[in-house]
C-alpha cells in the first residue's frame, strides 16, 4: 500500500484492523508512514489506539525483520512483544539463535535469558494497583532494597522484595 495517496484516516483504520490479527501489516503501514509522512506517524498512530512506544516499536519491528529475509510465518508465530525483545539485541550474525530462542522461551523467560539470568521456573505474577504517591514508596522502598532503575520499570525487584519480607 502507498502512504502518498491514503487520508490518515484510513491509514489509522487499517493499522488499528490489523493488530492482533497481523501486526506485521500494521507494522509496516506504520514503518511506511514514519518514512514518508513522520509529521502524522504518532498521530495515526493515536487515531488507531497505539500507544507511541507501540507504534515506534512496530515500525522498528518491520525495519529490523524485512533486511533479514525472516518468513512472515515465523515471526507471526513469534510475535510482536518477543520481537521487541529480541530486536534490542539483533545482528545479522545473531539472528537465527535470536529467533530460536523466541520461539522456545516465555517473553519472561527470553527477557531473563537475554540479561544472563536464569528464569524461575514455574515463577508467578503478581499484579499491583497502586496509588502514584504509594508507587513512589513501593519504587523507593524497593531501590533501597537492590533493585534498579531501568528505563521505565526496575530490575531486580523480586530480589529486593524478598530482601523486604526476609528482613528481621
Amino acid at each position: 500500500m502507498s502512504g502518498k495517496t491514503m487520508s490518515h484516516e484510513e491509514k489509522a483504520e487499517i493499522i488499528a484492523n490489523y493488530i492482533g490479527i497481523n501486526f506485521l501489516v500494521a507494522a509496516k503501514e506504520l514503518r511506511d508512514l514514519q518514512d514518508i509522512k513522520p509529521d502524522v506517524f504518532l498521530k495515526v498512530a493515536e487515531m488507531a489506539g497505539l500507544g507511541k512506544r507501540t507504534a515506534y516499536a512496530l515500525a522498528r519491528i518491520a525495519r529490523q525483520f524485512d533486511v533479514l529475509g525472516v518468513p512472515e510465518e515465523r515471526l507471526r508465530a513469534i510475535g510482536w512483544a518477543k520481537l521487541q525483545i529480541i530486536g534490542r539485541y539483533l545482528t545479522e550474525e545473531n539472528a537465527g539463535v535470536l529467533l530460536e530462542l523466541a520461539e522456545k522461551n516465555t517473553v519472561y523467560e527470553l527477557e531473563s535469558r537475554l540479561r544472563g539470568e536464569i528464569p524461575v521456573e514455574d515463577a508467578r505474577v503478581i499484579m499491583l494497583y497502586l496509588a502514584p504517591d504509594q508507587y513512589e514508596r513501593f519504587k523507593a522502598k524497593l531501590i533501597a532494597h537492590g533493585a534498579v532503575p531501568s528505563g521505565n520499570g526496575l530490575l531486580r525487584k523480586e530480589k529486593a522484595l524478598m530482601a523486604i519480607i526476609d528482613r528481621k
